[in-house]
């Protein structure tokens, strides 16, 4: 095996959320290892946002068995990190003959994997993104890497900064906002990942804040939750103004409308670990179940950036906080940024 310029599939396959929650990894593989040559295997609709993985050299989609059987074996791969394994994925992997298959030593799967770390990651013991980054420190072990590097700090995705200021124009433009004003955007839904707060507790938010300050609020969704965004504006009064995002199935299209947000608030979701990989402000709500707490699932913005809140557990179907408490605590969050 080439340990200068090595070929080295990563794998994760599942929820948006989990496949940001990679990148850190990824960016410090990369910058230890910047010979290397990185192939990340996504679900296919997740592919374009994993291009914007600035370390990643090709994206492969989990298709068919023989699809990607076809595409794996076409790698002659160094190296295989399989972050959250499947069978299917293990079979095919260990199948390459692919020298070093490392995973977390969990579930049936495990078997086809010559290097295991013990993690637990249900236990909830350390985020999310900590997990992964052990896998990539076990690799390092295993190529006998030196003199390593810290990991790069996010933004861990970066678009153009010109199309950038351009697009955040065109979208002030399009949506009649006021750009004197910070964005906050509100995403209400769940993606069916996690609970989330009540539509009258996002509502009673957006007037908390209102009584702050004239800001831009931006009700943020998927093309399936229409239904929950209409609720929440039912709940709002003539004095609190928001406005529908134009929901999108493009990936690219959704992480450029987040870019121009000051602030996202949010269930744990895709959308608000997206928000984080921009480096931007967040407010998460989080279960207090142990394998969905705000430790495991935080974002992968500066800590700085970061405000989260668990459930006190007075619902069973909704996360239930000390509201008024909660609204003092953005409002202050909000406070510490500067529109960009």
């Amino acid at each position: 095996m080439s340990q200068t310029n090595p070929v080295i599939l990563l794998v994760r396959n599942d929820k948006m959320g989990d496949v940001i929650l990679c990148m850190p990894a990824i960016s410090w593989l990369k910058k230890n290892l910047p010979n290397a040559k990185i192939i990340w295997l996504v679900k296919k609709e997740l592919r374009d946002l994993a291009m914007l993985c600035r370390h990643v050299d090709d994206v492969l989609c989990d298709n068919s068995f023989k699809s990607l059987k076809h595409n794996i074996n076409s790698y002659q791969f160094d190296a295989a990190i399989t972050f959250f394994s499947t069978f299917k994925i293990g079979y095919l992997i260990k199948n390459a003959n692919i020298p070093v298959r490392l995973a977390p030593k969990t579930k049936i799967a495990q078997l086809f994997y010559n290097y295991k770390v013990i993690q637990k990651r249900s236990k909830s013991q350390k985020p999310e993104y900590e997990y992964n980054t052990e896998l990539v420190s076990e690799l390092f072990n295993i190529l006998k890497v030196d003199n390593i590097l810290d990991i790069d700090e996010p933004p861990y995705i970066k678009l153009d900064d010109v199309k950038s200021e351009q697009f955040k124009k065109d979208f002030i433009s399009d949506y009649k906002i006021n750009p004197e004003k910070k964005i906050i955007f509100i995403h209400p839904g769940t993606g069916g990942s996690s609970n989330t707060l009540s539509i009258e507790d996002f509502s009673k938010i957006c007037i908390g804040l209102r009584s702050f300050d004239n800001y831009n609020f931006i009700i943020h969704h998927s093309v399936d939750e229409k239904e929950v965004v209409n609720e929440i504006f039912s709940k709002l009064p003539k004095n609190v103004l928001a406005i529908k995002i134009k929901p999108t199935k493009d990936k690219i299209q959704m992480v450029k409308n987040i870019s121009v947000c000051d602030v996202f608030i949010s269930g744990s979701t895709g959308p608000l670990h997206i928000a984080g990989a921009l480096n931007k402000k967040t407010v998460g709500f989080y279960p207090s179940k142990i394998s969905s707490t705000s430790l495991r699932w935080q974002t992968i913005n500066d800590f700085s950036k970061r405000l989260d809140f668990e459930d006190l557990g007075k619902a069973r179907a909704v996360i239930s906080v000390e509201l008024n408490k909660v609204i003092l605590e953005i409002q202050k969050h909000i406070d510490k940024l500067e529109i960009v």
